[in-house]
């Protein structure tokens, strides 16, 4: 039993080498000879030669379809961030924001606001502590003006300031004035009567010379 199994194991094996040797001679003598289409119809007829072929799909052109549309860019351009920053604009022009552009002459008067890069005066705000209070024994806040960039004869510019803003709010104010750094801090006034001081001061503001 044991003889005959191995016998017919061997004959078997033997056939299929043998098949498989013929297949690979038949297959290099049709490559050889240039016909293709033999071996593709063998390949379709036999699929275990190469199963891959068999498994994957039919490739094909798979190109979306689009379409261009006609879009005028301008309205969105001009509403991206400028590169770079623009030219000073100067002739005193009144914005309808309030602004006001800077004059071309700067006034005669013994001192001079500068602006910014933006054209826009250099004033700020500064949270201070103030008095305590007796019932919360807290101490209050409040806010401080700061003017900079000032030149010149800054004393001057505080004197002017002082008047122009006691003069639109009907009581005292307080000022620090700081020489070296060319800055005014003003307490009891808000940021845009300071900021309308500028603009004035660059016009028509004659105080000092009363």
């Amino acid at each position: 039993m044991r003889i005959t199994l191995i016998s017919f194991y061997l004959r078997n094996s033997l056939f299929c080498r043998s098949q498989a040797s013929s297949y690979n001679v038949q297959q290099f003598r049709n490559l050889a000879a240039g016909n293709t289409a033999t071996t593709v119809e063998e390949n379709e007829e036999e699929p275990w030669v190469d199963p891959y072929n068999k498994a994957l799909p039919e490739k094909k052109e798979t190109f979306s379809y689009f379409r261009e549309a006609k879009v005028d860019w301008g309205y969105v351009e001009r509403l991206l961030p400028r590169e770079f920053v623009p030219e000073r604009k100067v002739g005193g022009y009144i914005t309808p924001s309030g602004w006001r552009a800077p004059r071309e002459n700067p006034p005669d008067l013994p001192y001079y606001i500068a602006r910014g890069i933006d054209n826009m005066p250099r004033i700020f705000l500064e949270l201070r502590r103030d008095e305590l209070n007796p019932k919360t024994m807290d101490f209050e806040h409040v806010d401080v003006v700061v003017l900079r960039e000032i030149y010149g004869d800054i004393f001057a510019c505080e004197r002017d300031l002082r008047i122009y803003l006691e003069k639109y709010l009907g009581h005292p104010i307080a000022t620090n004035v700081d020489e070296l750094k060319g800055i005014i801090r003003i307490k009891g006034a808000d940021r845009a009567l300071v900021e309308q001081f500028v603009y004035d001061y660059e016009e028509e503001f004659t105080l000092l010379d009363n």
